[in-house]
């Protein structure tokens, strides 16, 4: 049993996780996130538990992503571009305070923000679902993820590729080809930017639109491309560095 004073009430824990009280009544209804019960029957929560549960970025993201789940920490929300660009100085400074990560903090922050703005451009006014994006980051453990419930690059592509008819080959297209010069069709231009970036310094990425996940590594020229058993209406990126 844990001690006392690493319990904390449904409201601390609300608090903290930046949901709703009846979020989390229904994490624990479900066993997303479960409580401990006080002895007058009082839902209480490990500190312990809040903490991995915050620190778990890409569980958190994929599940929001692909579930729908109505909420998710205020901390990891950005619901449009202003709110997304002051976190991203705000992980910028971090980057830069890294005296091992100075030579390409300013590349990674690019990486991000570029895919990061691509999903409130390509999405502006024709948000399917939840408008805004999820974005987390642990510069400890060289790891950032982003994610959207939005249209995704095949729809994105088709305004003016029609002939695209899978994630995979839209996804090929956005990171190899300059598509359009014009907004909303010029994602490929952006991704390209970011596919030039990864493949040349110490970083990865992960990158999953539909049914198609794309993996960049230093020094990939080539580009990987797989099938996912998750089909992701959105975007799902992971950086690690």
């Amino acid at each position: 049993m844990l001690e006392q004073e690493y319990l904390i009430s449904i409201g601390e824990a609300a608090s903290i996780l930046g949901v709703s009280i009846d979020t989390l009544r229904r994490w624990d209804k479900s066993g997303k996130l479960s409580s401990i019960k006080s002895l007058g029957g009082h839902r209480l929560y490990s500190k312990t538990q809040i903490e991995f549960y915050l620190n778990n970025l890409v569980e958190l993201a994929k599940e929001w992503a692909l579930e729908g789940s109505e909420e998710i920490p205020s901390k990891f929300y950005c619901p449009n571009s202003s709110v997304f660009q002051a976190r991203l100085s705000t992980m910028q400074y971090a980057l830069t305070a890294k005296q091992k990560l100075d030579h390409i903090s300013s590349l990674i922050g690019a990486v991000a923000g570029e895919i990061g703005i691509n999903s409130f451009d390509h999405n502006l006014g024709n948000w399917p679902d939840v408008p805004g994006i999820f974005f987390g980051y642990d510069i400890d453990k060289g790891v950032i993820v982003l994610a959207d419930r939005g249209q995704g690059v095949l729809v994105t592509l088709k305004r003016v590729r029609q002939e695209l008819d899978t994630s995979e080959k839209a996804l090929k297209v956005a990171f190899s080809e300059i598509v359009s010069g014009r907004a909303p069709e010029s994602r490929g231009n952006g991704l390209k930017f970011v596919r030039e970036v990864v493949s040349k310094n110490p970083m990865g990425l992960i990158f999953q639109s539909g049914d198609a996940v794309l993996t960049l590594i230093k020094d990939g020229d080539d580009l990987k491309i797989n099938h996912s058993p998750d089909n992701l209406r959105g975007c799902f990126a992971l950086i690690t560095f």
